[in-house]
């Protein structure tokens, strides 16, 4: 379609204000939300599966009579566009390169340089983004609100942030400590996953080692562990020949560690110094004692060893890991081997490494440690341990941990599951920071309400139900501030700043009455809690404020108690673990009723021909350039057929061609349509109630969300069924007219642009297809009698194709007998048990039929000999119908016609 036309509808959608809705009690509301986009960025084909839904549901939702509010605001907080800003600022090259690629799709090349000169400062970065992503928004059709956005970092929404977390203080979850968390080193700051890159795709957790203490003549070498049981297996330690090791002191023990290791150990204790730096050639000379055990063992170089895992040091044990078993074969070391877990099926690391055929390929090395690892945990005893022997390894793993950490002979090590940088190419790793606030997630009390909230509320696909239940369970405590960073301080200590995830738990309900909190707060510079406690929990205002105020709380209040909770919620399941569970759990603890969410929708990721969508494998298709290179009404089409909502949906040449060809034959038609009026006669009787049909299973569909096949019936199955109606000889126009209104009706969703313009062009001229209702109640527009009739046809004629087939002759005649008077008679007097005598040789063969035999026979003779030009113009032969009047040996039976190729 000519992009023209898009752009003439967004335009006219955005003057005539059709998708800011106004509070109705005599109308169903609607409330559906997707995550507000962060600011720091364009956004891509995947960004947009989930923004795409938001608005095919609204859109269905206000077909369906409902007043539907869809809004959208923009993420801001945290370190991200701080980080970008400064590092633009610094001349960072890989960050202006970044930033250039962006604003080349937007801007003339002389405003370039003007435009990345201004993002020095970090607010002309989000103002920039937001105002592009608002235009890709409308140049796709989404039917979103503008007039309610706002920011993260808008005051009158720091205002909410402020009551939300006094709330939550007021219930014991605010709390201060010590605490493990994600840092930047170069910024100096906690990160949260929205700080990280591929941090919402690729989750970074936080692992807790055994930092176990080996004790040599002069010093210690800590090894990080996740296994501390396999510690009587030690044979050897390994360092790396290249990498820079120190010796810090800490609890007046003299530890080498790598230097990396040493950047991270001293932001998880207190009190290390560092004393001087150590080589590996001073290291290997000597000998050291393995804690419990006692044992002497010698340190190798190895350059497997990774400086920048753990403590760069790593303990030996060959006979309980594969890796360390294959270098010890690869390199000819010489020592003997210790199995000190022995498990049921007896499995060894021997046995794995032929297995999985790694001597010559290490390809399954990961798999082979993973199946060596978990049938170890699960299934291991342990043996030639000492007073540890005959334990599990569940059970032992945490006994000889807490043993070495009560004798000093252990220190934790926090360690990242995987090696992360932020957005910004800062490294990220784990620090332990000195009176964090955190939100206490772990009270029974919140735990069960989170339950019975989840237990409530709509899952689509259901099967996250359970997910979320285990995502709540699993969550304890959430650091919830930091040092510096774009967003809301913390009420009780300003020189903290509440954390991009928890400042955006509750954000939604600040879209109902934007306009009023924000009138409030330009009035008092504040909004009091006593006034948010009315407006949000229904609670007596306490103070004292002017006629404004007091107009803006009320009608604050009436939109909030109008539009909330928010019926659905869709995301995409990286957030199950995080904002989903945070979401959650915030409403449980501080709303009830039906101020709690309804429901959740998780779609699946998108990858791009074949692959994840990244920079590096150059399969990053933005927004932009899909309006551009295809239209927006393809882009949704291809989203919503290309898989269901909860599957893997890869955006590539070969499918994307097909939906194309589909969508323009359905424009084809429109353009080609000129209006007849409905036909008479059979195929067109036919096709209406075909449509109809399909229309009630797009209804069912769509109102339990399963969206792709509700766009399947409508639109494939349709123009399928219009091809039939061509293969008949009927005129498409006529079979179009009757129905047309409510084809463009129930499309709209998907292709908001097209049925916008042919509903202009064939129906009327003086309304939106946009705003339309459709009928729900079809019923009586169904023929099923006429349904059914053509399904006979087309089944009798697929009979004689696979015929054909089989017998590989030049077909000149089919012979179709059909039921008659004498089957009749034999089912009736079978089905009441009062057979005569003449009719008892046909029961083998209605014996043989039963299950395939219609039970509500049709006047197939009168379907066959109406259609008899039809059928043999389709298969090339002449037709003879013949109505059995006789006891065959094979018999005709009611949808079983005998069919004889001659």
């Amino acid at each position: 379609m000519d992009h023209d036309i898009d752009i003439k509808w967004r335009d006219r959608w955005e003057k005539s204000h059709i998708f800011e809705p106004v509070a109705e009690n005599s109308k169903p509301k609607f409330f559906v939300t997707v995550p507000w986009p962060y600011t720091n960025g364009s956004l891509h084909v995947g960004h947009g599966r989930t923004y795409t839904l938001g608005d095919i549901i609204a859109r269905y939702k206000r077909l369906t009579g409902f007043n539907v509010l869809f809004p959208m605001g923009f993420h801001e907080s945290g370190t991200p566009i701080l980080a970008f800003s400064e590092r633009l600022r610094i001349g960072d090259k890989d960050t202006i390169k970044l930033y250039r690629n962006y604003l080349m799709e937007y801007e003339k090349p002389e405003n370039i340089d003007r435009i990345l000169e201004s993002f020095k400062e970090p607010q002309n970065i989000a103002e920039y983004f937001s105002k592009v992503i608002i235009k890709d928004f409308m140049d796709l059709g989404y039917s979103i609100d503008w007039t309610r956005k706002f920011t993260s970092a808008d005051p009158f929404y720091q205002e909410i942030v402020k009551w939300q977390f006094r709330q939550l203080e007021s219930k014991g979850l605010i709390k201060k400590g010590k605490y493990p968390i994600l840092y930047s080193i170069n910024d100096e700051n906690a990160v949260g996953e929205d700080d990280i890159k591929d941090g919402d795709t690729d989750k970074v957790s936080i692992e807790e080692f055994t930092g176990v203490l080996f004790r040599g003549d002069k010093y210690y070498l800590m090894a990080a562990s996740l296994r501390p049981e396999t510690l009587f297996g030690v044979t050897n330690i390994w360092v790396n020949p290249s990498a820079q090791y120190a010796i810090v002191r800490y609890n007046n023990m003299d530890i080498v560690m790598s230097k990396d290791g040493y950047t991270k150990f001293a932001l998880q204790h207190e009190d290390v110094q560092y004393v001087s730096s150590v080589t590996p050639d001073e290291i290997i000379v000597q000998k050291f004692r393995v804690p419990i055990q006692n044992d002497m063992v010698s340190v190798i170089k190895a350059d497997f060893v990774d400086p920048d895992n753990g403590t760069g040091i790593v303990y030996s044990v060959p006979g309980h890991s594969i890796f360390d078993y294959l270098y010890y074969r690869k390199n000819n070391i010489k020592s003997s081997i210790k199995r000190v877990v022995e498990v049921k099926s007896r499995i060894t690391v021997e046995q794995l490494v032929g297995k999985y055929g790694l001597e010559n390929n290490e390809s399954h090395l990961k798999d082979a440690t993973q199946e060596l690892y978990k049938e170890e945990f699960y299934n291991g005893t342990l043996i030639n341990s000492g007073p540890y022997s005959g334990m599990t390894v569940a059970g032992a793993r945490d006994t000889i941990k807490s043993d070495l950490m009560k004798n000093n002979m252990a220190v934790i090590f926090y360690e990242t599951n995987r090696k992360a940088v932020t957005r910004s190419g800062s490294r990220v790793i784990v620090a332990v920071l000195k009176d964090q606030w955190f939100i206490d997630y772990s009270p029974k009390w919140l735990k069960e309400k989170a339950h019975d909230l989840i237990n409530s509320m709509r899952f689509y696909p259901e099967l996250y139900r359970k997910l979320m239940m285990d995502a709540i369970d699993w969550l304890k405590e959430r650091p919830c501030a930091r040092r510096r960073g774009i967003g809301t301080r913390m009420p009780f200590d300003e020189s903290w700043v509440i954390e991009s995830l928890s400042d955006s738990t509750i954000y939604m309900l600040a879209y109902t009455n934007k306009k009023e909190l924000e009138n409030i707060y330009n009035r008092l510079n504040r909004i009091p809690d006593d006034i948010l406690d009315y407006v949000l929990l229904g609670k007596e205002i306490r103070g004292k404020y002017e006629n404004y105020v007091m107009d803006n709380a009320i009608s604050a209040k009436r939109e909030f108690d109008y539009w909330y909770g928010n019926d659905l919620r869709i995301t995409a399941p990286p957030h199950i673990s995080n904002h989903l569970a945070f979401f959650i759990m915030n409403h449980a603890a501080i709303f009830r009723g039906e101020k709690l969410p309804g429901g959740l929708m998780i779609s699946g990721l998108v990858i791009s021909n074949g692959a994840k969508i990244s920079k590096s494998k150059g399969n990053v298709i933005s927004l932009l350039e899909i309006t551009n290179r295809y239209s927006a009404d393809i882009y949704r089409l291809f989203m919503t057929v290309g898989a269901d909502i909860s599957s893997l949906l890869d955006w590539n040449e070969k499918d994307l061609s097909s939906v194309i060809k589909r969508y323009s034959y359905f424009i084809g038609l429109l353009d080609g349509f000129t209006d007849p009026g409905g036909g008479e006669g059979y195929i067109y009787t036919w096709f209406t109630s075909a449509f109809y049909k399909n229309l009630k299973t797009y209804i069912g569909n769509m109102e339990s969300m399963n969206i792709r096949d509700a766009y399947i019936a409508i639109f494939y199955n349709v123009m399928n069924d219009l091809k039939n109606v061509e293969n008949h000889g009927g005129d498409i126009n006529k079979a179009i007219s009757p129905i047309l209104a409510d084809w463009l009706k129930a499309l709209s969703p998907i292709m908001p642009f097209s049925c916008e313009e042919y509903w202009h062009r064939h129906i009327d001229d003086n309304t939106f297809v946009s705003t339309q209702t459709i009928d729900t109640n079809i019923d009586s527009k169904i023929d099923n009698e006429v349904l059914k009739s053509e399904n006979y046809l087309n089944r009798v004629i697929s009979d004689i194709r696979e015929i054909l087939k089989i017998i590989h002759i030049e077909p000149k005649k089919a012979i179709i007998t059909v039921y008659g008077t004498k089957q009749e008679k034999f089912i009736k007097g079978y089905v009441e048990n009062s057979l005569e005598q003449e009719y008892k040789s046909m029961i083998p063969d209605y014996m043989k039929n039963k299950n395939k035999i219609d039970t509500e026979p049709l006047d197939e003779y009168s379907i066959l000999n109406r259609n008899k030009k039809y059928i043999e113009s389709l298969l090339n032969m002449e037709i003879i119908l013949v109505k059995s009047n006789q006891i065959l040996k094979k018999n005709p039976w009611p949808g079983r016609p005998r069919i004889e190729i001659e």
